[in-house]
């Protein structure tokens, strides 16, 4: 059958097939395509997760700001750089308490990351899902103009918390 077609039928063949082909990719393309309810609970779900690590930053001050013999942080960060060096610490004189102290603070913010580890695995399970995750995530990385909206999005709650957060501030005193 092929052979009897005329060069002319059978370039219209090939062209429609490959029409077909093209427009079947760009209709896959449209279903995966992200749409803005998706990149909103995306969004919504990164900003949560964002928020979450400021608190365990501010928790992991505070704790270091509250140990009388952090000096305010001032001592913890001469142990910081002088950590895992016995002459390093013994040249900043630090003291066994201090080191005992220092240890504990580690210990602590080990143990905060370990609950933000524990925790953000499920929430974006339980809000998003793997799926859509993934899905949104991917085609950032391909989507200049997608990632750029997720950032305003993104920006635009951030901004909006910020907001929320000087309200109920200024409201609690």
């Amino acid at each position: 059958m092929f052979k009897a077609m005329t060069k002319k039928a059978k370039f219209m063949l090939t062209l429609a097939f490959a029409a077909g082909l093209s427009l079947q990719s760009s209709f896959a393309q449209d279903a995966d395509a992200v749409t803005d309810e998706e990149l909103t609970q995306y969004a919504t779900v990164m900003n949560k997760i964002d928020s979450m690590k400021e608190d365990l930053q501010v928790r992991y001050n505070e704790v270091i700001k509250n140990n009388e013999l952090m000096d305010e942080g001032r001592r913890f960060l001469e142990l910081k750089k002088a950590w895992g060096d016995d002459a390093k610490l013994a040249e900043i004189s630090a003291t066994d308490e201090e080191k005992a102290a220092y240890q504990g603070i580690l210990d602590e913010y080990d143990n905060m990351v370990a609950e933000f580890k524990e925790v953000y695995p499920n929430l974006i399970k339980d809000d998003l899902g793997a799926a859509l995750y993934n899905k949104v995530r991917n085609a950032m990385k391909s989507d200049a103009e997608l990632k750029t909206k997720y950032d305003e999005l993104l920006a635009s709650m951030q901004s909006t918390d910020e907001g929320d957060s000087e309200t109920d501030d200024g409201g609690s005193n």
